[in-house]
């Protein structure tokens, strides 16, 4: 019996598959040429197959011959809308995201990211979505980098002291970050930050610039003069202390420093012999690590213990420098307080 004969057509398709698989395994033995012979033979025997384009695209990709990869899959996404193909719609998605992929490779962003988005909006793939966010992050990243200008940066800064002088803070905090932004390596704009957010009481935000400004100076003697400032204001008394010690240390013949200091232990000493307690303060002090870690000190429970019992033996403790430093930190942040006499 005669085999029954396969109709043209059903041949034709039949013969573009077989093409396909020897492109594909020429591509993985990267054999670039020889696969795009087979993809081209394929789509000969049947055009209505947008598989074979795309993976010539990956082939062309592959040999940095991105232009020649979009044109690939721009092609497969204008023939399935154009000729109504119904293509399956990750192939569609696929061509989206390897136009990105190609544009990332030029250096083209705005390109890959837009792709990438056209492509997740056909069907959504974890790398793609990956891609995306990378791509996005990095278009940031070197627009920030672009940006950046010291000798501006000075220019906006200087127009922020001008701002500041004048008493108009929220354009002077204007200007000092755009100093930042064109220069977040110099710690002066955030100095001046700083000391625009303490005339608005915007404390959190000054004490953040400071903290900064030490990070990237940490010999700037300013910076701690006005965390000193910021903390007496917000009446944490034991770390404006702190921050004035540091600076007078950097600065010793600086008077205002001094002046200052003085001012916070005038505070300190007032609130311990006060019979109001500051509650608001005492919550605050008990929530800070590094008053929680005195107060876990034996050591520390047993003084304060032996303090309220004998009010004598205050003098004693404190003969110790380490214990003395302990108990004076407390009685600054307001937990312990020293009895009248």
């Amino acid at each position: 019996m005669a085999e029954a004969e396969v109709p043209k057509d059903d041949q034709k398709i039949k013969d573009a598959l077989a093409e396909k698989a020897l492109g594909n395994e020429a591509y993985k033995n990267k054999e670039f040429d020889k696969a795009i012979e087979h993809y081209n033979k394929a789509m000969e025997l049947n055009p209505d197959e947008m598989s074979f384009l795309t993976n010539r695209s990956a082939v062309k990709f592959e040999m940095n011959d991105l232009d020649g990869a979009i044109a690939d899959c721009e092609e497969v996404i204008k023939q399935n809308k154009e000729r109504g193909l119904h293509t399956d719609f990750k192939i569609i998605a696929r061509a989206h995201a390897r136009i990105g992929n190609a544009f990332v490779k030029k250096g083209e962003l705005s390109n890959a990211i837009e792709a990438y988005e056209k492509s997740l909006l056909e069907a959504h793939d974890d790398k793609v979505y990956t891609s995306l966010r990378d791509t996005k992050k990095r278009k940031a990243e070197e627009e920030e980098r672009a940006y950046m200008n010291p000798e501006k940066s000075q220019d906006e800064r200087k127009a922020g002291n001008e701002f500041f002088k004048s008493g108009k803070y929220p354009e002077a905090i204007q200007k000092y970050t755009e100093a930042i932004r064109r220069n977040p390596e110099d710690p002066a704009p955030y100095s001046n930050r700083a000391a625009a957010y303490m005339k608005l009481g915007e404390f959190p935000f000054a004490l953040k610039d400071c903290e900064k400004c030490l990070e990237l100076d940490p010999k700037y003697t300013k910076a701690y003069s006005r965390k000193g400032s910021i903390h007496f204001f917000m009446k944490e008394y034991h770390k404006s202390l702190e921050a004035y010690k540091t600076a007078m240390e950097m600065d010793p013949g600086n008077p205002d420093l001094r002046m200052d200091y003085q001012r916070v232990m005038a505070t300190v000493q007032q609130t311990a012999n006060s019979d109001e307690v500051d509650e608001e303060q005492v919550k605050k002090a008990m929530a800070d690590p590094e008053i929680q870690k005195i107060l876990s000190d034996p050591g520390v429970t047993q003084v304060l213990k032996e303090m309220s019992e004998k009010p004598e033996y205050a003098q004693k403790a404190l003969e110790d420098p380490v214990m003395a430093d302990k108990i004076k930190k407390l009685i600054a942040a307001g937990v312990v307080r020293v009895a009248s006499r």
